[in-house]
């Protein structure tokens, strides 16, 4: 009995080991399904990390991290309204852009990432 409940908490922690984030698309992660190195992207807004800034929205703000700039620094996110995105790193600079520019992947603990939704279509699918 002992072991099918702590298989059963196994299965279903597995996919809570599971991060859900946005991702700049680029060969090799633009299409639902493809798989990559999740540390290999430049910008990455995570969906369920809090944002750490000290700003007045912060509590509906989520975490951001890039490697496009130079000097590495804190920056969170947001929704607005008409499916835009906000991006506000520590030193007040912003930087807006479209939800629909990312594409929606899932990390594992390793890092491995797996193309969950995008707006791209490969041409051989309708």
């Amino acid at each position: 009995m002992m072991r099918m409940l702590a298989a059963a908490l196994l299965i279903a922690a597995g996919p809570a080991m599971a991060e859900t984030v946005l991702v700049e698309p680029g060969d090799g992660h633009q299409y639902v399904g493809d798989r990559f190195n999740a540390r290999s992207v430049s910008q990455v807004l995570y969906e369920d990390r809090p944002c750490q800034l000290p700003l007045v929205n912060a509590q509906h703000m989520r975490e951001y991290s890039t490697t496009t700039i130079a000097i590495p620094m804190k920056a969170c996110w947001g929704r607005l309204i008409g499916g835009g995105v906000t991006i506000v790193f520590e030193n007040g600079l912003t930087r807006s852009g479209y939800e629909e520019a990312y594409v929606v992947t899932s990390i594992d603990k390793d890092g491995n990432g797996v193309v969950k939704k995008s707006i791209y279509k490969k041409r051989n699918q309708p």
